[in-house]
C-alpha cells in the first residue's frame, strides 16, 4: 500500500512541476509577443534631471481586446481636462476598434510629475511617423502589507480590527491584538496610444522597430 501510495504521489509531483513548467513558457511566450524591447540603457539619457533617475520606460502593441480599458483611461482624461472641443474628442475616442490601424502603446514612469514640456515625444514605426497620439496619465497605487505583528494590550470598548483572546497564563491581562503595517507606493504613469497607418504593418519574419524622440532629442528605440 505505501509504494502504490508513494508511487501515486510522485506521478503527481511530476505532472505538477510539467504543469508549471507549460504554463511558465505560455507566459513567456504570451509577453514576448506583445512587448517591445528596449535597446539601450536609460540611465545614460539628458533626461534624467527631468523624470528622475528612478524612471523607466516601456513599449506593447495593442490589440483591439487592450483598447477597452484603454478607452476608458482616455475619457477619464478628457472629462478632467474638458478641452473646447470635448464632444468631438469623446466620439472620437469612443469609436476606436483597432481596425484603423496598428497601435502601438508607450508608457513612461518618473518618480514625479512632470511639466508638459518634457512629455513632447515623436513617435515612428520603421522611420514612417505616426499618425496619431492620444495622451493620458494614470495614478497607480502598490499597497504592501508588512510582516504583522501580536502585542498584549488591555481592551476597552470595540475594535475596528480583529483581536483573538490571550492564551491564560501567557500575557498578565488583555487579547492579542493583530496589528499590521501597510504602506502604499505611488507611481506616476504618462502613456500615449500611437496609431500608425495600415500600410504600416509589420510583415511576420521582418524586424520591426518603434523610435521615440524625446524633448531633448533623445532616441528611445524598442524592436520586436
Amino acid at each position: 500500500m505505501r509504494n502504490q501510495t508513494d508511487r501515486i504521489t510522485g506521478i503527481i509531483r511530476r505532472i505538477s512541476v510539467l504543469f508549471v513548467f507549460v504554463f511558465s513558457i505560455f507566459l513567456i511566450f504570451s509577453c514576448s509577443g506583445k512587448n517591445l524591447r528596449l535597446q539601450g540603457e536609460l540611465r545614460r539619457l539628458p533626461e534624467l534631471p527631468y523624470y528622475g533617475t528612478g524612471f523607466y520606460v516601456s513599449a506593447s502593441k495593442v490589440d483591439k481586446d487592450d483598447l477597452d480599458e484603454i478607452r476608458k483611461d482616455l475619457k477619464n482624461e478628457l472629462a478632467s481636462r474638458t478641452p473646447k472641443d470635448r464632444l468631438e474628442r469623446w466620439q472620437e475616442i469612443s469609436s476606436l476598434n483597432g481596425s484603423e490601424g496598428m497601435y502601438v502603446l508607450f508608457q513612461i514612469v518618473p518618480e514625479t510629475r512632470v511639466l508638459p514640456e518634457f512629455l513632447n515625444f515623436e513617435f515612428s514605426l520603421n522611420d514612417k511617423p505616426s499618425e496619431k497620439v492620444w495622451g493620458y496619465y494614470v495614478q497607480t497605487f502598490t499597497a504592501r502589507v508588512r510582516n504583522s505583528r501580536f502585542s498584549a494590550l488591555p481592551a476597552y470598548g470595540t475594535f475596528a480590527y480583529p483581536y483573538y483572546p490571550a492564551t491564560p497564563g501567557l500575557y498578565s491581562s488583555g487579547p492579542i491584538l493583530y496589528d499590521s503595517d501597510v504602506t502604499t507606493d505611488t507611481e506616476h504613469c504618462y502613456r500615449f496610444l500611437v496609431r500608425f497607418p495600415k500600410e504600416n504593418a509589420t510583415v511576420p519574419g521582418t524586424r520591426t522597430f518603434f523610435q521615440v524622440i524625446t524633448p531633448a532629442k533623445s532616441i528611445l528605440k524598442f524592436e520586436y
